[in-house]
């Protein structure tokens, strides 16, 4: 790239705002994922509480205080290796199971052992929105990247001028 033209350059940083679009486009797309299930999983909450009244959880089955923490099901991680480029980080959502012993609880749990399905299917939006979360800062992170190396570029090509 040291001894690229002005013209290998700009078509470089033409291939460069391409990608960049794309990326800007899924983004959109990916917010727009993150808002529905979002608010589908409110909503499916909402008819559990409507179909189980007000008192299905009571104030002592929530955490206060003195409550014991618990630890996520579903943590973030930064990937090591992966086929982009090793200078842009790609992060994966990690999934746990389970397990009293390292404090990992299901809330869920806290509606009892017959949890009616609106609460299920509102645990299922919920984590497939953390999955679009994950995705959209991959994808946030890669645009960065790519503005990064157009601006390097830019900078490149002014001073062949």
């Amino acid at each position: 790239m040291e001894n690229a033209s002005k013209d290998e350059l700009c078509e470089l940083m033409d291939k460069l705002l391409i990608n960049t679009l794309e990326l800007i486009e899924q983004d959109v797309q990916l917010s727009q994922d993150v808002a529905r299930l979002t608010t589908e999983g409110q909503m499916e909450l909402a008819h559990t509480r409507f179909t189980k009244g007000p008192m299905a959880v009571s104030a002592v089955q929530l955490p206060t205080e003195d409550y014991k923490e618990f630890r996520a099901l579903h943590t973030v991680a930064k990937d090591e290796d992966t086929g982009d480029s090793p200078a842009i980080p790609h992060l994966s959502l990690e999934s746990h199971p389970v397990d009293l012993d390292e404090g990992r609880i299901d809330p869920s749990g806290w509606f009892g052992i017959l949890r009616p399905p609106s609460l299920n299917n509102a645990k299922e939006r919920f984590t497939r929105s953390l999955d679009s979360i994950v995705e959209r800062a991959n994808v946030r992170i890669k645009l960065n990247s790519y503005l990064n190396v157009f601006e390097m570029l830019h900078k490149r090509k002014q001073e062949l001028k």
